[in-house]
């Protein structure tokens, strides 16, 4: 019997031999063979990582008890490597809620106009206004227009509701490239208080917010001075008359005011210096957005934490440009460790971005491509759980990612246009020293935009 089997049992084994022999042809011409360095970064991520084993919204306080690691901090910024990530979104909402129901944070920092976003936190926290509504005319940046930031600010405003004002979460903007809501905003509150002021400030804040972008190029210096000054000049007289103001309002209406008053004139700066770049030697934008994180910070009171929302790149401490450096660095430079980076990766999948180029005007775009080989996301890309959190503060002295990331690396990261071709996205990072934290998703799926019509 046996011998009549033989034949069958060796063609059968020449067969397996075969699909083996194929597959792993296959694979080769797929999967790039892992130096012995890899192989080691690989075999010390996996025994570091904190899985994500389930969609972001439907993590449980116990797979994200690491965040506790952040407890000592007073802020704590999302970053996200593109701005049209659903998942990014998703977990930043899961984080956010973490944060507050477990390390008393207060606020929600977007990367958004200060005054666009106070019609959104009056809708947080007091019910007011429709929020789709509120989500078309108020938000200025389509990035945040999605279903994602939707469900966040619902969940935000239910949090809110029955209780008292000190107890309340908030949604603010850090943002300052915006002149579009500040006077109304800063009209509602001081016409009926000090309407000799807002005569003073009307004109002044109406010939700013007309300029076009060939009055700033056009703007000389001496001009450009002497606005600065004037709008200066308003906040000044702002302070002249607090104790006033603060008598017939609020003292932290008052604050609102003058940081509405503050905010456009930071916007005058950064469209200015946006079209005379030759003299700059200063990233006004991020070193503003810095500024107004903590004023945020120190406007929910002295011990209030905030998280905040912006592109990894905004968020990095990112040392080596200085005075040129993102927000970040402006951040940490003042706080030190108290401020903790959580950058966000991906390696594949789609995201929402504006096309340019071969690609214009497309809104979804696709990332099928291996990661770049000598990229960090080539390393997490193949981690045994595709999505994971790492603490890069606790990566040990001596160890092979200790050494690795002693050089700048390559770090996927795409903003709000992309042109379709993923290699000119890797850009190079100082990742350990840029961020504390990496949240990362291996695939990822694009935003869900909210449109006018709907």
């Amino acid at each position: 019997m046996l011998n009549k089997l033989k034949p069958f049992i060796i063609t059968i084994c020449i067969f397996f031999q075969l699909v083996m022999f194929f597959s792993c042809k296959v694979g080769d011409s797929q999967s790039p063979v892992l130096t012995e360095e890899q192989q080691q970064l690989i075999r010390e991520l996996n025994g570091w990582l904190f899985p994500l084993t389930a969609s972001p919204l439907e993590l449980t306080d116990k797979e994200l008890s690491f965040l506790d690691q952040l407890s000592f901090a007073k802020i704590v910024a999302l970053g996200e490597a593109t701005h049209g990530t659903r998942e990014f979104f998703q977990m930043k909402h899961r984080v956010f809620q973490y944060l507050v129901e477990h390390l008393n944070h207060k606020a929600f920092g977007f990367e958004a106009d200060f005054a666009e976003c106070l019609y959104l936190n009056n809708y947080v926290t007091k019910g007011e206004g429709d929020l789709l509504e509120l989500i078309n005319t108020k938000m200025l940046f389509w990035t945040w227009r999605t279903e994602a930031v939707k469900e966040l600010l619902e969940w935000m405003k239910n949090y809110n509701t029955g209780k008292s004002d000190e107890e309340k979460i908030h949604y603010f903007g850090f943002d300052c490239q915006a002149l579009t809501y500040q006077p109304d905003l800063i009209h509602t509150y001081l016409q009926p208080l000090l309407p000799t002021l807002w005569e003073t400030a009307s004109p002044i804040l109406s010939q700013v917010q007309d300029f076009s972008e060939d009055d700033y190029i056009g703007l000389s210096e001496e001009d450009y001075n002497t606005i600065k000054t004037q709008l200066a000049s308003l906040e000044d007289q702002l302070t002249a008359n607090k104790d006033q103001l603060v008598a017939n309002s609020s003292l932290k209406e008052y604050e609102i005011c003058k940081q509405l008053f503050r905010t456009f004139g930071q916007a005058f700066i950064v469209r200015y210096t946006h079209y005379h770049k030759n003299n700059v030697k200063i990233n006004w934008r991020d070193r503003f957005m810095a500024e107004n994180a903590l004023w945020i910070a120190d406007f929910l009171g002295e011990d209030a934490r905030i998280t905040l929302w912006a592109h990894d790149g905004h968020i990095a401490k990112a040392y080596r440009y200085g005075e040129k450096g993102p927000f970040g660095y402006h951040l940490h430079k003042n706080l030190g460790d108290l401020y903790q980076a959580v950058g966000f990766g991906f390696s594949r999948g789609s995201f929402t971005a504006v096309g340019v180029g071969n690609l214009l005007w497309e809104l979804t775009h696709t990332i099928i491509d291996e990661p770049n080989p000598t990229s960090v996301n080539f390393l997490f890309h193949r981690a045994f759980y595709p999505n994971f959190a790492f603490n890069l503060d606790a990566i040990p002295p001596g160890s092979a990612w200790d050494s690795w990331l002693s050089e700048l690396r390559l770090f996927l990261l795409i903003g709000a246009l992309y042109d379709g071709i993923p290699d000119k996205y890797y850009w190079l990072t100082d990742l350990s020293r840029d961020f504390n934290w990496i949240i990362y998703f291996d695939t990822t799926n694009a935003s869900i935009l909210i449109l006018p019509s709907s």
